[in-house]
């Protein structure tokens, strides 16, 4: 702003002043008279093309052809600014040394492209500026300040580069300024689009000459950013930029908001400011840094309060904030809400989706987030009170759940997310009287479990969608069922009868406890200890669970307890997909059990059998016995080296 007023104005005055020697010298001269001054007052080349056209009534007027100001060697050749046409006005006052009043400045197309370099640098920054303005609008020297009644811009452009960034620009700018005293109130309206995002302001700035020097001022701000709108009214300074007040802003969706910064905006799921943004908050803003306190943030249907800060720094903007609400609705972030359930993702039943996950958002900032939620409703899960904390650097986002109330019971632990070089996530987890069919239901699709348990995984797996991530799954677990049942299978009606059929509706089997430990391996769940204690069996059991190809592989061998039946212990094979499991009894291995013992028995009976026969030859006594145990072995040494000969 400073730039624009100074310019500008030492502009009016040098063809002001040429004014006297319009009528005898050529326009040529006088637009060089005038490029040689400008040039000498601020080390920037100023270009005027065609006709100098004078004007003397009823004010000093002066218009020119194109125009053009250099750019600062750093920033490249294009100029810093180029405009179609040029027309100033100066009351007759200002020509006999007293204040300069500028009725009216209107720049036809003009092009202004700013810049600002790694080093801090910024292509405004006059070398041979003059000196600075004192609070009146006056330089230190004591020369006259400068009045603008008037500055109209008519479709302009104005773009912001900062350090090699994606450009700001706004196109299609009609701007009107009045500064009726440099000291006094400024007042600008705007209309313009960013990034092809609509842009209306009316900004009114107190002293204004204090304003660009040396203090924070009243400041009120009303502007439109889309369908939404933006207000400000506070006290802010330009010098050192500050700003304080009160920020009311409403928006439709953060999308408008970040494709007018440069931004590429995402669409963002319902809950996170897809729809609409409302903030009300105590703004301060100092050095990089934007404040809120006391503040009240709804992103969609979603409301939360808390402080926030956000510091624009390099390599990437940074949040703080602390954040508590009260029910979130979240259940957009699935992607297809309640039509789709988040474990399959995929049209097969026996499959994992194979789309794409794009988590390439958590490059987009830092952040360091505590949020207290009284619930949180997901697409498939309803959790409770839910107390986290969100740590995101360079696309790492680490979650660590201080409190959270889950399936009936509670889960701590920590949870990654790395976008580095593609996706990876990990898990640490510990729950606590979890209910086990709505877990399993949710995460695995397989609802037949029905009990409360405690367990614990930890699990890394990466890859860049649900099918690779569950193929490439690798970890350890353990867990601890209470009492429950399992639906669709009767064990003990299965053993007693020797009949496969006791599966389907309406059977179940009842259970005292469920333990065990498993490892993952290439997304293939692992458990060969498996305990259950039931009041009519126990059982143990040994298999394979695959993640990836949700298939199931599993061995159980009951032992019946009591009743008809009681002492038979027939295998149970689980084999097929985890939406249509099939039971089977292993009798093969069954009768291969019954006659190994046979075999046993009889090898047992015929040793003893041979052991009393030497006995009898040998006349028994415990040397007899000794005697026929050595033969014996002697014997039986015999009979093997035959066998293998």
């Amino acid at each position: 702003m400073r730039w624009i007023i100074r310019s500008l104005g030492l502009l009016a005055t040098l063809l002001v002043l040429a004014i006297g020697a319009l009528f005898l010298m050529p326009a040529d001269r006088i637009a060089g008279l005038v490029e040689s001054r400008f040039e000498a007052a601020t080390g920037r080349a100023l270009t005027i093309e065609g006709d100098v056209r004078p004007g003397l009534w009823p004010e000093i007027g002066v218009k020119t052809g194109p125009i053009t100001i250099a750019d600062a060697d750093w920033a490249g050749t294009a100029p810093m600014v180029a405009a179609e046409g040029l027309s100033v006005g100066i009351a007759w006052t200002g020509l006999f040394g007293g204040d300069i009043r500028v009725t009216g400045v209107e720049l036809t197309r003009p092009v202004i492209r700013l810049a600002r370099a790694a080093d801090g640098r910024g292509n405004w920054e006059l070398a041979a500026a003059s000196a600075p303005a004192a609070p009146d609008g006056r330089s230190e020297s004591g020369g006259p300040s400068i009045a603008l009644d008037n500055l109209t811009i008519s479709d302009g452009t104005v773009s912001f580069t900062d350090a090699g960034a994606r450009p700001i620009t706004l196109t299609g700018i009609d701007a009107t300024l009045t500064l009726p005293d440099f000291a006094g109130e400024a007042a600008l309206t705007l209309n313009a689009e960013a990034n092809g995002v609509p842009l209306t302001a009316e900004l009114s700035i107190a002293q204004f000459a204090r304003f660009l020097s040396d203090g924070a001022v009243p400041v009120a701000l009303t502007a439109g950013i889309g369908e939404g709108t933006l207000e400000f009214d506070g006290h802010a300074g330009l010098a050192a930029l500050a700003a304080e007040g009160r920020i009311l802003a409403d928006l439709d969706g953060i999308g408008p908001l970040t494709r007018a910064a440069g931004g590429m905006a995402s669409a963002l799921p319902e809950g996170l400011g897809a729809e609409r943004v409302f903030l009300d908050s105590a703004m301060t803003f100092a050095g990089d840094t934007l404040s809120l306190r006391e503040t009240s943030l709804q992103l969609d249907q979603n409301q939360m309060s808390g402080e926030i800060d956000l510091t624009l720094a390099e390599p990437r903007p940074k949040l703080v904030a602390q954040l508590s609400a009260g029910a979130l609705d979240l259940s957009g972030l699935s992607g297809g809400g309640e039509e789709e359930e988040i474990a399959s993702a995929s049209d097969s039943p026996e499959g994992w989706s194979t789309e794409p996950i794009d988590v390439s958002g958590l490059g987009a900032l830092d952040a360091d987030v505590a949020l207290d939620a009284q619930s949180i409703a997901l697409s498939q899960s309803q959790l409770g009170r839910t107390r986290l904390r969100l740590a995101l650097e360079n696309g790492r986002l680490v979650t660590t759940i201080r409190e959270l109330k889950a399936y009936d019971g509670a889960v701590t632990g920590q949870v990654v997310v790395n976008s580095r070089g593609g996706l990876s996530a990990s898990a640490d987890l510990a729950g606590s009287a979890i209910a086990i069919s709505r877990l399993f239901a949710e995460l695995l699709d397989f609802d037949r479990l029905i009990t409360l348990g405690d367990m614990e995984i930890s699990v890394l797996a990466s890859g860049n969608s649900m099918d690779a991530l569950m193929n490439g799954m690798n970890g350890e677990g353990s867990f601890r069922f209470g009492a429950g049942e399992l639906l669709g299978l009767d064990l003990p009606g299965m053993i007693r009868n020797l009949d496969p059929g006791f599966i389907g509706e309406g059977k179940a089997t009842i259970f005292d406890e469920v333990t065990g430990t498993f490892r993952i391996v290439n997304g293939v769940v692992i458990n060969d200890n498996l305990k259950m204690t039931a009041p009519l069996f126990t059982a143990n059991g040994s298999g394979e669970v695959s993640l990836g190809g949700r298939r199931l592989n599993y061995r159980i061998v009951p032992k019946l307890l009591s009743g008809e039946g009681e002492g038979i212990s027939v295998p149970v094979l689980i084999t097929g997909t985890w939406a249509a499991p099939k039971f089977r009894l292993d009798l093969e291995s069954m009768v291969d059990a019954k006659a190994q013992a046979e075999i046993e028995k009889a090898r047992d009976k015929a040793e003893a059998k041979a052991k009393e026969k030497l006995l009898e030859k040998l006349g028994g006594g415990a040397d007899a016995e000794d005697a026929a145990k050595d033969k014996l072995e002697k014997e039986l040494s015999k009979g093997l080296k035959k066998l293998f000969k």
